[in-house]
């Protein structure tokens, strides 16, 4: 059978200030032009060694069922970016599927209204907004540059005209308990402009972050999770990945390959790609377009799938393991961590906020 690969992920590298808490790869242009250009030159050469390194593993371009432009600041990239990606696209011979899940990150003060018609021309149908807070002293404290008034504009602008959408929120937030921070009060707010999907992460940084000592401590971070899965729940949500709900009929088919461990194809600097079916994980060098790899042993993809599944609905299967699985299933039920139905194992909201130790549990007890 055919190797097909029918999902991308495209990292665009720019923001216009680089937020203090962030760890993805990225950079503020010195000279727009010429940076922009630079990183389509980028594409354009490191696309040939990605062609090598697929069609050598027997893989062929699909239509794309799922195309994720993230970043960065993709909104950022413009009318130019969106000119750029559909001439690339014709050139090298990558179309959409009819149904194509096209993803497109957007920042609050970060895009206008003819940007957004131009990416909905070529075909993008869902938008990620890095909303973050509602609470403007927590968006100074995540050093973001947008305002409550470019979070109010964008959300309103999304809701008038009527586009599919999904929400970022953070949790566990520099001085949010000594503050009170409702995020349910935010939360409630939001939905008057009818997203489709929240994604919700808590902060995770170093111990140089600026704000580090005033940090909550993780009884604090524990209620707001769970107050929050509740909240959504209730609201109809789906919480379908540790830090992720959706509408029914909602979730991100583009992040829903990564769980399921799908192939995934990936451009750009940083950006990180999977052949499931050869076990290549690669990624590309962020200052030239040359590519890594790595070859996944059985075991290692083996546990890598376990790991993913059980971060989502996908959830894992009994018969996948030795009987002994059986009695950490049932200490897991007994603290409301995981249910079991039809063989298939889900964690639940409380599971999902201590998955690595779950995962820890299946080693103690020798089951991976």
């Amino acid at each position: 059978m055919p190797k097909r690969i029918d999902s991308l992920y495209l990292h665009f590298p720019f923001c216009s200030h680089l937020c203090n808490y962030c760890d993805f790869y990225k950079k503020i242009p010195q000279n727009k032009e010429l940076d922009y250009q630079a990183y389509h030159s980028y594409l354009e050469k490191s696309f040939e060694s990605h062609k090598n390194l697929i069609e050598s593993s027997g893989y062929s371009w699909a239509p794309l069922k799922t195309l994720y432009i993230g970043g960065g600041t993709p909104s950022m990239w413009g009318s130019e970016g969106k000119k750029f990606l559909e001439n690339f696209f014709k050139e090298k011979n990558i179309t959409l599927d009819q149904d194509c899940e096209f993803t497109l990150e957007v920042n609050p003060g970060a895009w206008t209204d003819e940007v957004i018609k131009d990416w909905r021309s070529f075909g993008a149908n869902r938008f990620s907004l890095g909303i973050q807070s509602l609470d403007p002293q927590m968006i100074k404290y995540l050093d973001r540059v947008h305002s409550i008034k470019d979070v109010f504009d964008t959300l309103e602008y999304f809701k008038y005209n009527d586009l599919n959408f999904s929400v970022d929120f953070m949790l566990g937030l520099p001085y949010s308990n000594q503050l009170n921070r409702s995020v349910i009060n935010e939360l409630k707010k939001t939905f008057e402009f009818n997203p489709s999907h929240f994604s919700v992460y808590i902060l995770t940084v170093k111990d140089n972050y600026i704000y580090y000592a005033s940090l909550p401590d993780e009884e604090w971070i524990e209620r707001e999770f769970l107050d929050v899965s509740k909240f959504l729940k209730d609201k109809g949500f789906i919480h379908y990945e540790v830090s992720n709900f959706s509408k029914p009929g909602k979730q991100s088919q583009h992040n829903l390959n990564y769980w399921k461990s799908k192939s995934v194809a990936a451009l750009g600097p940083s950006a990180t790609g999977l052949l499931s079916d050869d076990r290549i994980r690669y990624k590309w060098k962020p200052n030239k377009p040359e590519i890594e790899t790595e070859i996944l042993t059985e075991a290692e993809f083996q546990l890598e799938k376990i790991y993913m599944a059980i971060r989502s609905e996908e959830g894992i299967k009994i018969s996948d393991f030795p009987d002994d699985f059986k009695k950490v299933l049932s200490q897991w039920k007994l603290r409301n961590l995981a249910t079991e139905k039809n063989n298939i194992v889900r964690l639940t909201s409380k599971g999902y906020l201590i998955v690595d130790s779950l995962i820890n549990d299946l080693f103690t007890f020798k089951l991976l």
